[in-house]
């Protein structure tokens, strides 16, 4: 049985949650849709280091 918590399309199953308990941090389960943070953040970092290069580059060759 599945039970619906806040969150759009959010949904935790275990044992706690059968008996109206709160979710643990044992009971939840990651979605497949759930973002790879660490891989976000480097691809952040790394396009903000591309545009960095590409600003130094342009300001020193038209200033």
């Amino acid at each position: 049985m599945r039970k619906w918590v806040s969150g759009v399309g959010s949904r935790v199953s275990g044992e706690n949650n059968l008996a109206g308990e709160l979710p643990t941090a044992d009971s939840r389960q990651p979605t497949p849709r759930q973002p790879h943070w660490r891989l976000i953040y480097s691809a952040v970092i790394i396009e903000l280091a591309i545009l960095i290069v590409i600003f130094y580059a342009f300001t020193k060759a038209f200033a």
